[in-house]
């Protein structure tokens, strides 16, 4: 297991962690919302997101979530945007995947591929924007608790025909995880993602030093960023190999429609 700040090369270990928050108010770009501050450090491709009430004068630290910008993209269709009650900074949407050309409005009843929750590190200022539903492209992190790899999609589909027991993965699926049972907030924005590797590489967070892979993953539905500390790898997977990883869902919405 690997907490979701180490799958992009930072650390919860203290002092380290309040170094990293420090540097993060000092010299991330500086985001003004509704409820707070957001402010936003940008290490390459990962960034750490700190999150500041406003009480008067005097600000307060409210937290702090990692998020990574690979490029990836997903078209969706945002059906709510739900805030956490206890920290109004935060909050997760609940979109489908969408078929990549769709376009025009959506009503309440149109739904999409399938459903899914993910957590936005702007929320507060995302959800002045615009009133659900409405069409989106959403850059889409999946940070790993765990990943496995098969060198390509033959090894995969084989093992699958011999499981005896238990549940059998397409070498193309999303399962919304998250999504059963009683999850509230982040809980709900977790997923299990297999998908076929287009884009492997491994990155270096130059604040910490420390090594962490980065994947791009066709998926069903779309594409995602897969990141993963370097020690839940036995070797970086390659293009066209397939991984199964159980992800955290972080997402921002880039082009809203």
């Amino acid at each position: 297991m690997s907490d979701y700040f180490e799958s992009i090369g930072f650390t919860l270990e203290r002092p380290e962690f309040e170094t990293q928050l420090q540097r993060a108010l000092a010299e991330g770009e500086h985001l003004v919302a509704e409820h707070g501050d957001y402010h936003v450090w940008h290490i390459g491709e990962a960034e750490l997101w700190v999150t500041m009430y406003r009480l008067g004068k005097r600000r307060e630290l409210a937290g702090a979530n990692p998020h990574f910008e690979g490029g990836a993209r997903m078209a969706v269709i945002v059906e709510s945007l739900d805030r956490n009650a206890e920290f109004p900074l935060e909050g997760e949407l609940y979109a489908w995947a969408a078929t990549p050309g769709d376009d025009g409005d959506v009503d309440a009843k149109e739904h999409g591929i399938y459903p899914f929750s993910a957590s936005l590190p702007d929320y507060d200022i995302v959800a002045g924007e615009r009133t659900p539903p409405f069409r989106a492209t959403l850059a889409l992190a999946g940070f790993a608790s765990s990943i496995e790899q098969w060198p390509d999609e033959a090894t995969f589909a084989a093992e699958q025909r011999r499981e005896k027991e238990g549940l059998a993965f397409a070498s193309h699926s999303f399962v919304p995880t998250g999504l059963f049972g009683k999850n509230v907030g982040r809980a709900r924005s977790h997923a299990v993602v297999t998908g076929r590797v287009t884009g492997s590489q491994t990155l270096t967070n130059a604040a910490t030093g420390r090594h962490y892979a980065a994947l791009r993953v066709e998926t069903y539905g779309g594409e995602l960023d897969v990141v993963a500390a370097q020690a839940q790898l036995t070797g970086l997977p390659e293009v066209d190999s397939i991984v199964r990883a159980h992800c955290w869902l972080s997402g921002r919405l880039v082009a809203l429609q």
